[in-house]
């Protein structure tokens, strides 16, 4: 198992336009991974917020580290949904984005993440 932190949170406005009360944002997060996966990310989402508070979301994160005892980096392509205070979401590493030890690396990932400050990442990934 794999456990991270967000690090940091940058969120801004994309269309300031009334949407039915629907905005779009985006957002680059930081995160510490501690576990099967030891290293760091950035992540760039693109957010759909809903008038009842709840938000759509798809992004690309880039983890740099190890996996499985091998070193690199890889892209991961989300997609996701934030609704009564928790995230969930669906990652899949991007085909051939892998460098290093990670050149091969394929497989999914997914996450469900509230209010607390660590947060779990079920991995399913081979080299």
């Amino acid at each position: 198992m794999t456990k991270f932190t967000i690090e940091s949170w940058q969120e801004s406005d994309i269309c300031k336009e009334s949407m039915n009360e629907t905005t779009i944002r985006s957002a680059t997060i930081k995160k510490h991974y501690i576990g099967v996966l030891q290293g760091n990310s950035i992540t760039h989402y693109s957010l759909c917020y809903l008038p009842d508070g709840s938000a759509v979301f798809t992004g690309i994160e880039v983890f740099t580290g190890e996996y499985n005892n091998c070193n690199g980096q890889f892209a991961l392509s989300h997609e996701g949904k934030f609704e009564k205070g928790e995230a969930k979401g669906s990652l899949t590493v991007v085909a051939g984005s892998g460098i290093g030890q990670l050149k091969t690396i394929s497989g999914y990932a997914h996450f469900c993440a509230g209010e607390q400050s660590e947060h779990e990442l079920h991995t399913s990934f081979t080299l």
